[in-house]
């Protein structure tokens, strides 16, 4: 099982749906070190989608962004490859719009 961490972007493989994505793991690091089956992230998006609560990020080198208006509960034992880890500051940035989208 790979070892989750807040920021880390990870393949995510859902069972029974032919669909991996990357995923931005939000959950704080008390639950991504918990035993707990889920944790919440968002959907790693590969072009900006035109929301003003997207925040753009890098992965790897590359540009990405994450929606932060749709957050996942996500099995853990789904997640196949780690990706990297965003820096603080656009995790930060991603908080901070996830807080404001609460407000829908």
């Amino acid at each position: 099982m790979i070892q989750l961490k807040p920021g880390g972007v990870y393949l995510y493989s859902p069972k029974g749906i032919d669909r991996e994505r990357l995923m931005l793991v939000t959950s704080a690091a008390g639950i991504c070190d918990s035993r707990r089956r889920f944790i919440t992230g968002l959907t790693v998006l590969a072009a900006p989608d035109g929301d003003t609560l997207t925040v753009p990020i890098t992965v790897g080198g590359a540009r990405r962004y994450v929606n932060t208006t749709q957050p996942m509960r996500l099995i853990r034992d789904w997640f196949l490859e780690d990706h990297g880890t965003i820096s603080p500051q656009e995790l930060e940035a991603v908080r901070a719009m996830r807080r404001l989208a609460e407000d829908l």
